[in-house]
């Protein structure tokens, strides 16, 4: 199901989706909802990263806040030079629920 939502935005601002839009051979509205789609992902990502870093949330629920799976939340939290924060504790806890 779709919704309408609109945006007063900067003349500047819509010649350049004009003109982004024609550059890849798509209409304006299919651009801004690539557009929008990907700024949310990102904005996800940056906030479950920031709770994650000061270590408000767990490694699983900063996945969850992110929208995507572990083991790919840990590959962008590396790339990010974000320790992973898994106590010596945790990993015996682990190894002894297997």
């Amino acid at each position: 199901m779709s919704t309408t939502i609109a945006a007063r935005v900067p003349e500047s601002v819509e010649r350049e989706i004009s003109a982004l839009a024609k550059e890849h051979h798509t209409d304006k509205s299919t651009l801004v909802r690539e557009l929008l789609t990907e700024a949310l992902r990102k904005k996800f990502l940056d906030r479950a990263l920031e709770k994650y870093r000061a270590r408000t949330v767990s490694l699983g629920r900063a996945a969850e806040l992110a929208k995507m799976p572990l083991a790919e939340f840990m590959r962008v939290a590396a790339d990010h030079h974000i320790p992973i924060n898994y106590s010596v504790d945790s990993l015996r806890k682990d190894f002894a629920s297997l």
